[in-house]
């Protein structure tokens, strides 16, 4: 993608407008010389697919091609989307953009997007950023783009309501006296005399009663916490008669925070009426790859003309080559082709692999079905270099994960639904033809289990004992474990060996 002025050659008595984002939607197609070197890529690719599968290149040729280069723009228009989310503080907290009060958060925000789509140096930091992505912004649909340095935090500044600004509330537990009804007396001033137990008297010599010396005989005396006085400090405000508010902290004051997070919303825009349909459906299949089939240059507009405007676009000059391609295939077969891009993909192409490995595909089908010598009627499938690689990557990688090795190795010339049904008939014929390798993997397998049980039962359990927790159910545990392991590893080297010897068995069919 290049940063350069676009239409390096604008056609005559044409320019075009950028004035607004909706313009990009009804400037005219333009149609352009298309690249020579794309016929020859598109040759090499079929050459390519043909190549191993009965044709030679000579084979080949091209009957018609009518190509072009399709000039159009497209934007990426931005709209600003806020999300507010806010908190309380104790304090005045400074640091974010102070505000009258929490009502005129919304205020704020909405001059701080004025602000942005106003300065071209935050509207071109959007777009730089908005470039870098992957998708160099192009084809995105109302989709949300993350851009931390357009967030802003405001903050208003608010008296505490629950204290009336002071900081601090009156004690709850003495209601501001600072002092509290002493707990040890019940605010009576007097508490039991200890020595009598308020008996009055205690025992004196020959076991005679006599007064209690310490309280007089009245059996109370004098509160010893509050000395009578009935009351005692507040334990809660320490005889201040005030608590520090717990909402402001002793501040006095709250604070309201607002976290704006403005990010754009993109959308990106062409002109779906001027471009032709088979175009028009490989631009949305391509998506925003389509940066790396076309030549994209991206649009910068004068500042005085960026000083007019309020919103925040990012306009594209794409060309994109495209051609109606036919191909002879030996002068029989004839395949018509849409060549779209500069890498000069090939799309809506006709099976036609299909029709040139017919004779393989009809021998692999009765070597599935199991009618006749299953290695000759394989290895008669496997002189066409499309079928040996779906018999190899079948006998190799099993069925799923060869359709999808098969459809990157052959992307022309064979249906998906084809591909599919071809590597379903390898794997049933490479089945036929495994009998042998696998009776003898059975017989490898149940040797090995039986040896590393033997050694095990005869040597191993022996020497191994002696080491082991002395325990009742030790040596049934071991015994268990060592059955379980002679016989994993037996299956092991049962499917290693069929593997293998599938696959030697292939390469050497096709070797002959």
């Amino acid at each position: 993608m290049n940063d350069e002025p676009p239409y390096p050659q604008d056609p005559p008595g044409e320019e075009p407008q950028t004035s607004s984002g909706s313009e990009a939607l009804n400037t005219k197609v333009y149609h352009s010389e298309i690249d020579p070197k794309l016929k020859t890529k598109a040759l090499e690719q079929m050459c390519t697919a043909i190549k191993g599968n009965g044709l030679k290149n000579e084979d080949v040729d091209i009957t018609e091609y009518e190509g072009e280069t399709l000039e159009f723009l497209a934007i990426t228009e931005m709209k600003l989307d806020t999300k507010l989310s806010t908190k309380r503080q104790a304090g005045k907290i400074t640091g974010p953009m102070l505000v009258v009060n929490a009502g005129a958060f919304q205020e704020a925000v909405n001059k701080e997007t004025y602000k942005i789509t106003h300065s071209l140096d935050v509207v071109e930091r959007i777009r730089d950023a908005v470039l870098e992505r992957p998708d160099k912004g192009l084809c995105l649909k109302n989709t949300l783009i993350k851009l931390p340095f357009l967030h802003k935090d405001f903050v208003a500044h608010e008296p505490c309501n629950a204290c009336g600004a002071k900081g601090k509330i009156k004690c709850q537990r003495c209601h501001g006296k600072g002092r509290e009804p002493c707990p040890r007396c019940q605010a009576r001033g007097s508490e039991t005399c200890p020595t009598c137990g308020g008996r009055q008297y205690i025992l004196g010599p020959n076991n005679q009663n006599q007064q209690c010396m310490r309280c007089n005989g009245t059996g109370r005396i004098g509160c010893t916490q509050c000395h009578e006085s009935r009351e005692v400090q507040c334990a809660m405000c320490k005889a201040v008669g005030t608590m520090q508010c717990k909402q402001c902290n002793g501040h006095a004051w709250n604070s309201v925070l607002c976290r704006a997070e403005i990010n754009p919303i993109a959308h990106y825009q062409i002109d779906r009426k001027t471009i032709p349909p088979q175009a028009l459906e490989k631009l949305d299949l391509l998506g925003s790859d389509i940066q790396h089939h076309s030549n994209i240059q991206v649009i910068h507009r004068h500042k005085e003309l960026e000083q007019e405007r309020n919103d925040i676009s990012i306009p594209y000059h794409i060309k994109v080559p495209m051609a109606h391609v036919t191909f002879m295939l030996k002068e029989k077969l004839e395949v018509p082709v849409f060549l779209f891009g500069t890498q000069a993909k090939l799309y809506d192409m006709p099976p036609f692999l299909e029709k040139i490995t017919g004779p393989g595909i009809k021998a692999l089908k009765a070597a599935a079905m199991g009618q006749g010598d299953a290695a000759s009627l394989i290895q008669k499938a496997g002189r066409y270099r499309t079928l040996r690689e779906i018999l190899l990557a079948t006998s190799k990688l099993g069925p799923k994960k060869a359709l999808i090795v098969i459809k990157e190795k052959n992307p022309i010339g064979l249906s998906e639904d084809a591909a599919r049904k071809l590597v379903l008939m390898a794997y049933k014929a490479i089945g036929f033809l495994g009998k042998k390798p696998r009776q003898i993997s059975i017989a490898l397998g149940l040797l090995i289990a039986a040896g590393l049980g033997a050694f095990y039962w005869y040597i191993g359990k022996a020497a191994l004992l002696p080491y082991l927790p002395h325990t009742n159910n030790i040596a049934l545990l071991t015994d268990g474990i060592a059955s379980l392991t002679a016989l994993g590893a037996g299956y092991v080297t049962a499917k290693t060996y069929l593997k293998r010897a599938m696959q030697k068995s292939l390469e050497s069919l096709f070797s002959k």
